[in-house]
């Protein structure tokens, strides 16, 4: 009886069983035996000949090395030790630039961001542009004989969109200011969107200053000119519907008249400040070829210049608009 009770005892002291441990070290028992049976158990990866060792050898499971003169066929490629590359600031790799291919396939070196950017792209197509000669359609060259036929008996209206004398706040401006030369641009390009032939002239009106001022056109006149131009009318009719667009044109560019003439008649309308929508005149023009002062100077087709005033004399008169 006590000798059942003692084996009793010792059979309730063994630990139960785990089997998911049983199952992990069956599991990797059978892997041993599978390596071992493919003769690939415990052993490295070959170590090729370093020094004065000339054979390949392996490391064993028991700790020993098998050797191989020649170059084991399972030999896996041993990775080389890359020198750790430096991290180069970020300035440095923007003055350097990032290579990049060309078309044909060749390598190229990109240059930095502050160099091709946005910006400067602008920039260089902008150089692109201004290296360029700007075409204007609709601006043209008359001859002598042309340019007396369209005073004496054709239909023009000129406008310019310089300093307005009349304007407190203009008036204390250079006449050479950047602003008058943008404004005379965007006049420019206002005649042609509107499809109007015009012929570009120096008008010279009481000046004051002494600088010089060279004008794309190769004009080399004195501040004291300002540019304007003439618009050709192909007729009366065509004429009297283009005045509006003209006398828009002269309040747009703040101007204090245009002029309109017509088979030799000169008439003047007031497109800005209180006497806006006055008119007055005069007939006729002259040569001018010694005037100093009041006059309007054409480059010509030939490439000469001439000076011409048009009549405008009623526009002086007590009362007119331009009197005082």
């Amino acid at each position: 009886m006590i000798q059942n009770a003692q084996e009793a005892a010792r059979v309730r002291t063994i630990p139960p069983v785990d089997r998911k441990l049983l199952r992990r070290r069956v599991s990797s028992d059978l892997l041993l035996l599978a390596k071992e049976l493919l003769g690939i158990a415990g052993k490295s990866s070959w170590e090729a000949p370093k020094g004065d060792r000339k054979e390949w050898r392996r490391k064993k499971q028991d700790g020993s090395y098998e050797y191989s003169y020649e170059k084991p066929g399972d030999v896996q490629p041993a990775k080389e030790d890359k020198p750790e590359e430096k991290k180069r600031p970020s300035n440095e790799l923007q003055e350097k630039g990032t290579p990049t291919l060309k078309q044909d396939g060749t390598s190229k070196e990109q240059k930095p961001s502050s160099v091709t950017g946005p910006h400067n792209e602008v920039k260089e197509k902008k150089e692109e542009t201004e290296k360029k000669p700007v075409e204007y359609k609709k601006h043209i060259r008359l001859d002598k004989p042309e340019l007396e036929k369209v005073l004496t008996k054709g239909h023009f209206s000129i406008l310019s969109a310089g300093r307005n004398d009349a304007d407190e706040k203009e008036n204390k401006m250079n006449p050479t200011d950047e602003f008058f030369h943008k404004r005379h641009e965007e006049l420019r390009g206002d005649l042609e969107k509107a499809g109007l032939p015009y012929t570009e002239v120096v008008g010279h009106y009481n000046g004051r200053e002494s600088s010089f001022l060279v004008f794309h056109d190769g004009t080399e006149v004195t501040p004291k000119t300002e540019k304007s131009m003439i618009v050709h009318h192909k007729d009366a009719e065509e004429s009297k519907k283009h005045r509006k667009i003209l006398e828009e044109l002269g309040s747009k560019y703040n101007q204090n008249s245009v002029l309109h003439g017509s088979a030799g008649r000169n008439d003047i309308v007031i497109t800005s400040g209180k006497k806006k929508g006055q008119k007055c005149g005069g007939n006729g023009w002259k040569e001018v070829p010694t005037a100093k002062n009041y006059y309007t100077d054409i480059k010509l087709a030939d490439k000469k210049h001439t000076k011409f005033a048009l009549d405008i004399a009623e526009c002086f008169k007590p009362g007119a608009p331009l009197a005082d």
